[in-house]
């Protein structure tokens, strides 16, 4: 077998190395797309279901309403029941009091027919002494019994027609009562159940949230790496008022927006980003902060100090990180923030609103 020379020893361990390096390097980068991938999937199953969990409890809380209003109409029918039995329990307790009033007359009444009638009345008729007595004593009789009777029978008809009444609305009330119970319980179950969905949208909502942080961790891995994407809008990077717009002031090109505020006021970065600039000029900018945001958008912020700035070049930031304070430095006539933004290149300024939300 015929050996290898030792320039050939060398050749096929350079390649090796390099194979083995091209190798060791490239699964990285696909492990940490294949991951965000992941995630982003994870992520939009996660919305999905939150959606959706969303529009079961939009569709429950109609539900609810509706079992709100049936509850409300069974208990105005519940109170109009109520009512009504008051009512029929006074007439009942005036009807009674009428009774006790009278109770002596009733009595007097039962007794008189006990008296008038069999043997005791047939007495009385015959011993009379001629036939217009006889006539006489019978229609006397006659009124009594039928006066008596009609005592009585009124006694009885007040005090059922009561009692009867009392039973009426007694009846009705538990019917009521049956179907505001039964709305009730309807009412519980569609509460427990949206208590229920509530847990399970707020599960969603923490699953989001974590999802949503790693994703944040490896977008700002590729923002170290030097190759990510662009994650607008932009934000608003001070407070303040606007103190002036981007175009022509008069016969001057205003290149940004200036923000008006306290001298010391705190500065954000407008989204996710590395700094590739941090240094002062004579250009009128004062010391200023430069930040790539990826995809081509490039801000610019302006007018600080040096030892305002709380960043560095190659530094990365986060949408909304305080990166520096305002300051009167440079071109200035007070303090205030001097924001631009350029697209494609640095120095290719845009209207600042067209990348803000």
């Amino acid at each position: 077998m015929k050996m290898m020379g030792e320039g050939a020893w060398k050749k096929t361990a350079v390649a090796v190395v390099a194979l083995s390096l091209a190798f060791s390097v490239w699964p990285s980068g696909l492990v940490q797309a294949d991951k965000k991938s992941e995630l982003e999937k994870k992520l939009d199953d996660v919305q999905k279901n939150k959606a959706q969990k969303e529009k079961e409890i939009a569709e429950l809380k109609k539900e609810i309403d509706e079992h709100k209003k049936k509850l409300n109409s069974l208990e105005e029918e519940l109170e109009k029941a109520k009512s009504e039995e008051r009512k029929k329990k006074e007439i009942l307790k005036e009807a009674k009091k009428e009774l006790d009033k009278y109770d002596d007359k009733y009595k007097e009444s039962v007794r008189s027919m006990y008296i008038n009638s069999g043997t005791n009345q047939m007495e009385v008729l015959l011993k009379a002494k001629s036939l217009g007595e006889f006539l006489a004593r019978y229609e006397v009789l006659r009124l009594i019994l039928k006066q008596n009777y009609d005592e009585v029978k009124k006694y009885y008809e007040r005090k059922d027609k009561a009692e009867k009444a009392e039973k009426e609305v007694k009846k009705a009330r538990k019917k009521v009562e049956k179907k505001t119970e039964k709305a009730r319980k309807e009412y519980d179950k569609m509460v427990d159940l949206m208590e229920e969905n509530q847990d399970k949208l707020s599960s969603l909502e923490h699953e989001e949230g974590d999802y949503r942080k790693e994703l944040s961790q490896l977008n700002l891995e590729h923002l170290k790496s030097g190759s990510f994407p662009y994650q607008g809008p932009l934000s608003r990077p001070a407070g303040g008022r606007v103190s002036s717009g981007y175009g022509y002031r008069g016969s001057e090109f205003h290149t940004g927006i200036d923000f008006a505020n306290g001298q010391g006021s705190p500065i954000y970065a407008a989204a996710n980003g590395r700094v590739i600039r941090a240094q002062s000029c004579n250009c009128g900018y004062g010391y200023y902060i430069m930040i790539d945001h990826g995809g081509g958008v490039f801000s610019l912020y302006a007018h600080m100090y040096s030892w305002q700035s709380q960043v560095s070049v190659g530094s990365v930031v986060k949408k909304g990180q305080r990166i520096a304070s305002i300051g009167n430095n440079g071109r200035s006539t007070g303090p205030h923030l001097h924001f631009e933004v350029h697209e494609g290149r640095p120095g290719n300024y845009v209207n600042p609103y067209k990348y803000m939300q």
